[in-house]
């Protein structure tokens, strides 16, 4: 198991496990637009690469551990920092097993992260990995699911739960079920959470996450073309 994946955790990911989402070639590989906006270099050198690539008003997002300066012909509308923890010795809450996401939730999922804003969610992002959910009185009350899958490690992504049913233990609940699922496949789970966002940090310290390192997003936009405001943006 090489930790050094989860510098670079996009590339890592279409090069393995998510190689059959990925487009492109070369030095700079990139899920489909409804999958997810994320783009991967192989090095911060093929940030060129990338920005001959993009159509005009086309966006995409960076991971790295350090900062990046748009290449030229691509303008930096956002970077900023996220903390990425890892789960070595995970510690579940007991829970019951939850309800698996399909097609079907789509919308309903696409509603509820763009309301909660735990990361882009679109049409497509569901074939990363696997989700699951928690339905109260015909609403989806709260969601998680995999995303970005480097080799030997797995990403707990989109926890949220609806303003109406929190308190109720469902982060929790459903962060351990996909954390006990991750382990017994082989693989260390790990999620990224905004600094500033104490109470989540402190539940997943409580379930046996710890800090790895900082690392910083970028969301780059190719001026010109018709750009229009995109909810799957909104969380960034």
């Amino acid at each position: 198991m090489d930790i050094s994946e989860l510098d670079n955790p996009a590339w890592a990911a279409l090069k393995g496990r998510h190689a059959h989402l990925a487009t492109g070639n070369g030095p700079v590989l990139r899920y489909p637009a409804e999958v997810s906006p994320f783009a991967a270099l192989e090095t911060p050198d093929a940030l060129p690469v990338l920005a001959e690539r993009m159509a005009e008003g086309e966006t995409a997002v960076l991971w790295s551990p350090d900062e990046l300066k748009a290449p030229t012909g691509v303008d930096l509308v956002v970077r900023f920092p996220i903390i990425q923890m890892v789960a070595f010795d995970f510690a579940p809450v007991n829970a019951m097993d939850a309800e698996a996401l399909t097609l079907t939730h789509v919308d309903e999922m696409i509603a509820l992260t763009t309301l909660m804003k735990p990361g882009p969610f679109g049409k497509r992002t569901l074939e990363m990995g696997n989700y699951i959910g928690v339905h109260e009185n015909g609403r989806l009350a709260a969601m998680a699911g995999e995303r970005m899958k480097p080799q030997g490690f797995t990403e707990i992504s989109a926890i949220c739960v609806h303003p109406e049913h929190q308190g109720r233990g469902h982060a929790r609940r459903l962060t351990s079920i996909l954390g006990k699922r991750i382990v017994a496949d082989g693989r260390v789970p790990f999620l990224n959470v905004l600094p500033e966002n104490a109470a989540a940090i402190a539940l997943y310290e409580s379930l046996g996450f710890r800090l790895r390192r900082l690392m910083q997003v970028h969301l780059l936009r190719k001026p010109g073309g018709n750009v229009t405001h995109d909810p799957f943006f909104s969380s960034l």
